[in-house]
C-alpha cells in the first residue's frame, strides 16, 4: 500500500498563490507527484510515515509538513533542475539550493530534529595507545612480537 503524501495538494496550490482545486489536468499530477517524492524523501530522513493507523490520517508535524511543501514546490517550479536561463540581455539564476528536487542541508536537520535523530552521528579518532612500550610494534602489523 502506497503511503499518503505528508501535505495535500491545496496547500501546494496555496504556496502557488492558487485558490485550492485550480490545478487541473497534468499539471495536477505534476504537483502530486512532487508532494510524493518530497514525502519519501522526508520519511526517508525520519525513519518514520506519520500515517496513523487507518492509513490516511497525516500525523506529522506542522514543521515537517512546511519542509515537505518547500521540496515540492521546489521540484513543481522548477522539474528540470535548472540553475538559470539567458535570453538575449535578459539572464535569471536560480539560487544555488532552490534548483533540486531533494532536501536541502537546513530541511534535512529539521525533519531529524523533529524525529529525534538529530546529532545521532557518531565519529571516532584512533590515537596511539600510550600503554604501548614499542610504538613501533604499531607500525608493522605483521610483525613478529617476541617477548
Amino acid at each position: 500500500m502506497s503511503l499518503p503524501p505528508l501535505a495535500p495538494v491545496a496547500e501546494l496550490e496555496r504556496r502557488l498563490g492558487l485558490a485550492p482545486g485550480t490545478l487541473t489536468g497534468s499539471d495536477l499530477v505534476r504537483a502530486g507527484v512532487a508532494l510524493e517524492d518530497a514525502s519519501t524523501l522526508v520519511r526517508a530522513e525520519a525513519g518514520t510515515d506519520w500515517v496513523a493507523g487507518d492509513g490516511a490520517t497525516i500525523t506529522a508535524p506542522a514543521v515537517v509538513t512546511t519542509v515537505v511543501l518547500a521540496a515540492a514546490l521546489r521540484a513543481y517550479r522548477n522539474p528540470d533542475g535548472y540553475q538559470g536561463e539567458s535570453v538575449g540581455d535578459y539572464s535569471y539564476q536560480y539560487a544555488r539550493e532552490s534548483t533540486s528536487g531533494y532536501l536541502t542541508p537546513s530541511e534535512v536537520l529539521i525533519v531529524r530534529r523533529v524525529a529525534g535523530k538529530a546529532g545521532s552521528r557518531v565519529y571516532t579518532v584512533r590515537t596511539p595507545s600510550a600503554y604501548d612500550p614499542d610504538p613501533a610494534a604499531t607500525a608493522d602489523p605483521f610483525r613478529a612480537v617476541v617477548a
